[in-house]
């Protein structure tokens, strides 16, 4: 039995049912072995359940930079489309982006101070090629940082507010939804070029 195995069982499980949703037993008996086996890995289920979360941040920050990379050659706003289809498009999610979304959602109780750190250093990582990447669409300089600024405010919280719709609407009205709202960020952009 290797920690990766137990980490694979355990993603699949807390993602499904969240943290308190899941026991270390259930995890063992996932994988074939007694519970007392795991601690040979993981001091507890907290510890197993940030290192997942890191292993997440991880995948989900590598993903989004090969997206930039792919794209580098595309107009900024379709750069920025893409950033957007990225945070909300959830439906193929892998299971760490799964984990990763419903921990955002719904952090366990004993870990929300704790949690809360970690989030604001997820999204730190995305807020440097963000910041570049709406710099080039809204034609602003680094003279008027408080545009690009507001533009960055408003595209996280269009993409947090698509992530509990997501969990609370079906298909057709998410989908139309995010399409309005894509239509409002590009009205921003240009509100931003015009101002």
């Amino acid at each position: 039995m290797t920690a990766k195995s137990l980490k694979q069982a355990a993603l699949t499980l807390f993602a499904e049912s969240g943290y308190d949703g899941v026991s270390l037993s259930e995890i063992a008996k996932s994988v074939g072995i007694k519970t007392p086996s795991i601690y040979a890995h993981f001091e507890s289920k907290e510890q197993l359940f940030l290192a997942l979360l890191d292993d997440a941040v991880h995948e989900e920050h590598e993903k989004f930079t090969l997206l930039l990379q792919n794209m580098e050659d595309q107009p900024p706003i379709e750069r920025f489309y893409a950033a957007f289809r990225f945070f909300t498009d959830l439906d193929g999610l892998t299971n760490g982006q799964s984990f990763l979304k419903r921990t955002m959602l719904m952090p366990p109780r004993n870990l929300e101070e704790r949690l809360r750190s970690e989030f604001i250093a997820y999204e730190d990582v995305f807020t440097g090629p963000m910041l570049k990447l709406l710099r080039e669409c809204a034609g602003t300089e680094a003279d008027n940082e408080e545009r690009v600024e507001r533009l960055l405010a408003l595209f996280y919280a269009v993409i947090d507010g698509l992530l509990v719709e997501h969990k609370l609407y079906d298909t057709e009205l998410y989908r139309r939804r995010q399409t309005l709202l894509w239509g409002w960020l590009q009205h921003a952009l240009r509100s931003e070029q015009a101002g």
